[in-house]
């Protein structure tokens, strides 16, 4: 029964990484520039891939819970016995970062970004300058990169178990 559990839950650890690293890269490398080079207009591609990427948040912010949650029980019932490894102190530091990084995305710049788009009529007419787009193109960046640091730290937990 201990390796049964210990095997779920090391596969719902992978599978929220998967998810998150997989699905981070999915959107940033394929499904954006696919939308945003396609004949629709750039108003069309924002607001789809917005619907996508509302779609994504919720399920980044569930995967960053189930992390959570494999993590304790991994770390608890299977492999701290006494002092802790370095490699799973690393492997911690890399979850911590992921974790903080999805939730500034998805939990707080992602929505913010679509509610102003969403709240301000002729969001998509209006000049750079304007305030509105002025900080949704703020949030944008910092949510990108933000999703960068996620599959560059969800790598380096992946890679160490």
């Amino acid at each position: 029964m201990e390796t049964l559990t210990f095997d779920l839950i090391q596969f719902l650890y992978h599978l929220a990484l998967a998810v998150l690293i997989g699905g981070s890269l999915v959107l940033g490398t394929a499904v954006a520039p696919a939308l945003f080079s396609s004949g629709r207009s750039r108003a069309d591609a924002g607001t789809l891939f917005g619907s996508v990427l509302a779609r994504f948040d919720g399920l980044a912010i569930f995967s960053v819970v189930v992390l959570v949650i494999t993590s304790v029980l991994k770390a608890i019932g299977f492999e701290v016995t006494g002092t802790p490894e370095t490699r799973l102190v690393v492997r911690w530091i890399a979850l911590v970062f992921l974790g903080l990084a999805t939730l500034y995305s998805s939990a707080w710049a992602n929505p913010v970004a679509r509610q102003i788009r969403a709240a301000t009529a002729g969001f998509d007419e209006l000049p750079t300058t304007s305030l509105a787009r002025a900080e949704f193109t703020r949030l944008h960046e910092r949510s990108r990169r933000a999703m960068s640091v996620a599959v560059i730290f969800g790598l380096v937990a992946l890679f160490l178990g």
